[in-house]
Order: structure tokens, then sequence, then C-alpha cells
């Protein structure tokens, strides 16, 4: 049970990183006046440190059946600890409820770069062109960035469709992984695309305009598909998340659900504790 409930913590401290998801972006891009920077497009980096937020996650493990075997129940609270031109640091405080007991983590500490650099990693930002998509029957100009990670042992390659001017900001992402000998492994991709704009949703009381996003992730294991509501007023992007993860046979192994339960948003250029819209901040800036 302990050894469970210790891989069951790991797993949710990596997923949120990731939804949060260390070398300096030398080689990105730099804004120009009116742009967005690589900071303002994440989800995380365009708060103030200080900002936190608590989610609750629901995961259901499923048997062959299709019935649940069992049940784990995550509150987390993450705070942004800091954020400069190149990175951000955030706080994660987990608590773990699976057959009637509770496990509290220690606070964990993840840092990554504004593109998913994680430390060690080193990265490659380059504009690669520009392209119109298609949302919601919307047509949303969009700029093309590619961003290459490079480990010891694989590199990660990520193109970027990104946006100034309609939120989200980053309207599509595909990622893949390419070994050693610069073959892509073709069970390591993730495609994430947003799928319909201002969307009215109630977070927590109030109603503000939301994106849906379709994420599907190809493992080794099978696959994960993934449907966010995103509000880019709330630090860390996520207000509501439906997940479902398939084995390599197609057969459903778990799914889980995420609510937003608070969360604070701190406007450091004020004094410290004031709370502002993202919306009114980036106004704020580009004005």
């Amino acid at each position: 049970m302990m050894r469970y409930v210790r891989e069951r913590k790991l797993s949710i401290l990596l997923g949120l990183s990731v939804l949060a998801g260390a070398a300096a972006l030398a080689d990105a891009p730099q804004a120009t006046p009116g742009e967005l920077t690589p900071r303002d497009l994440h989800v995380w980096g365009r708060f103030d440190p200080g900002t936190w937020k608590r989610v609750r996650i629901v995961t259901e493990t499923l048997n062959e059946k299709g019935a649940a075997v069992d049940t784990t129940i995550t509150e987390t609270k993450t705070t942004l600890v800091r954020a400069d031109a190149g990175r951000l640091t955030l706080r994660i405080e987990a608590t773990v409820s699976v057959a009637g007991r509770r496990f509290e983590s220690p606070p964990q500490t993840v840092e990554y770069g504004y593109y998913g650099e994680t430390p060690g990693q080193r990265s490659e930002t380059k504009f690669i062109g520009s392209e119109q998509l298609t949302i919601d029957g919307r047509p949303v100009q969009c700029e093309v960035r590619q961003v290459v990670a490079t480990s010891s042992q694989q590199q990660q390659v990520t193109r970027m469709y990104l946006s100034s001017d309609v939120e989200p900001f980053v309207m599509k992402r595909e990622t893949t992984l390419v070994a050693g000998d610069g073959k892509a492994e073709s069970d390591q991709q993730t495609q994430a695309e947003v799928i319909a704009l201002d969307m009215p949703y109630r977070v927590l009381h109030d109603i503000k305009p939301a994106a849906y996003e379709r994420t599907i992730q190809q493992t080794p294991r099978g696959t994960n598909i993934t449907l966010d509501v995103t509000c880019v007023d709330v630090p860390g992007g996520i207000v509501a998340r439906t997940s479902k993860e398939m084995n390599s046979q197609g057969q459903l192994v778990r799914r889980s659900t995420l609510e937003l339960v608070d969360y604070h948003v701190v406007d450091n250029d004020d004094d410290g504790s004031a709370t502002m819209t993202r919306r009114q901040a980036r106004r704020a800036r580009r004005h």
C-alpha cells in the first residue's frame, strides 16, 4: 500500500508540474512592443510570485470489466515562488486520500523554462513561419515556433502555434521525442489543440470566458485523452479537466476529473497583495 501511495504521489506531482508544463530561454525570440513574451504566454509565468491555486483531482482505476476498483482523491495547492525572463519555480503541496487513509506529501519544488525545459536540458527556439488555424469557425493567424530541448539521451521537439491577440494564446502544440539515433519515437507523441474559444464558464462565483483544449498523448503504455477548460485569468490556466487513460490494447484503465477549489492572484506591481485578472494585467502592460 505504501509503495502504491508513493508512486501515486510521484505521478501526481509530475502531472501537476506539467499542468503548470531549467535552462533560460537565451535563444528564444524577443518580443517586439505590443507582443507577448514567452513568460506572458505561459499559464503560470504570466502571474506574479505569491499567486496560488487549489485543485481537487479524483482518479479511478478500472478493472478488465470496466468497474472502478480504486479511487484516489488528491488535493493540491500550487504556489508560484519565482518567475523571471526565462524560467519559473512552483511549490506544490499535496494530500492524497486512498482507501479512506489520508497521506500528506512533503512540499515539492519544481523548476522549468517557459517552453517546458527541465533542469539539465539545453533548448533552442526558432521561428519557422506563420499559419492560419480555424477554431470554432474563426480564422486565427498564428506564429509557429519550434522548440528543441536536448538531454543526454534524447531530444524533445515541440512545435507551437501562438497568437498574441486571441486567448489562450497557445492555440496548438505538437511534441515528439527523438531518440539518440535521430529517429522520432512514434509511441512518444503529444498533440494539444484549442477546439473552442470564448465559451462562458462558471469559475467559482464568476462567469468568465474560457477555451476548451483537447490533448492526445501517445505513450508506450497506451493513449491518454484529456479535455481541459482553461481561463487566462486563473493561474495554471486549467479550471476543469476530464481525462481517460487506455492501455496498448485500447482498454480503459483509468479516468479522472479535476476541479478548481480556490485561487488568489497577486499583483506585485501594486502593493503585493491586490488581486487583478490576467486580462486586466495584460491590457495594462500593452497600453
